[in-house]
């Protein structure tokens, strides 16, 4: 080849796909990426952070939208008998690991047909880690480890949370290797009418708003992005809002793509 025809090869197009946490919001990046796939969009490479994480590293694991959908349909979360009330997190997350175990047998990032970067949130040294390699399920529960719900997780004396604490929307490890990027935020803002409001609304208000502030900055570097309105009328933690979390996404994400892709 010579030096003209070197200069002047195109790149190899490389889809990146970065999804936020959420929750069990997160459900609904399922629902953005069936219709992303009906679309023609798949992804080359994904990064996420909590909720953003698992989903990718299912997909990542060669799952389809529809077998993921199912899987969490007939998965318990947050039931009462993973309470546990003990300093550092209410809830034992013993059915994260067996869910990710059960499903992706291997358990390690390398085995995955798409790279996967986690977003992970070091409580000590306060800075985020991107994790791509070993032990899967460690660091998909780190990823998703949200304060005083989960406990953090060891990881060779380091003290990993909820990567959202820091990036709920992780571009960064992505974002030089691909010429498209996609991005799924499932957390926008719900607009309602102003108070009286108790402390946990106020609570909730104040998290989600300093949460998307670390998001809405990168939003100009995504070639699409995904971001369905009023996503905090769906409850973190209630599992009976699955299906709908699912189907109002994707019905947003396909129609969003049907006009912009024109």
């Amino acid at each position: 080849m010579s030096m003209f025809e070197l200069f002047f090869k195109k790149k190899p197009k490389v889809v990146g796909l970065t999804l936020s946490g959420g929750g069990l919001r997160g459900i609904g990046h399922i629902g953005a990426i069936k219709a992303l796939e009906e679309h023609g969009m798949k992804p080359d490479i994904i990064s996420g952070a909590s909720a953003g994480a698992i989903i990718g590293a299912f997909y990542a694991a060669g799952y389809s939208p529809d077998e993921m959908l199912s899987i969490a349909l007939r998965s318990t979360f947050f039931s009462p008998s993973s309470l546990r009330f003990r300093v550092g997190g209410i809830f034992n997350p013993d059915f994260l690991e067996r869910l990710i175990k059960e499903h992706i047998l291997d358990n390690s990032f390398e085995a995955l047909k798409i790279p996967l970067y986690v977003a992970v949130t070091d409580i000590v040294k306060g800075r985020t880690e991107y994790i791509s390699q070993g032990e899967l399920s460690k660091m998909l529960i780190a990823s998703a480890s949200i304060p005083f719900v989960f406990p953090y997780v060891n990881d060779g004396g380091k003290m990993f949370m909820d990567g959202g604490i820091m990036n709920n929307f992780p571009i960064e490890p992505i974002k030089k290797k691909c010429t498209r990027l996609i991005g799924v935020h499932v957390n926008a803002i719900s607009d309602e009418k102003a108070g009286p409001w108790g402390a946990a609304k106020i609570l909730d208000r104040i998290i989600h708003l300093a949460l998307s502030n670390t998001v809405y900055p990168k939003a100009k570097y995504c070639n699409v992005f995904i971001d369905p309105p009023n996503m905090t009328t769906f409850s973190l933690f209630e599992k009976k809002d699955v299906q709908k979390i699912y189907d109002y996404v994707y019905d947003y994400t396909s129609n969003y793509l049907a006009k912009t892709l024109k």
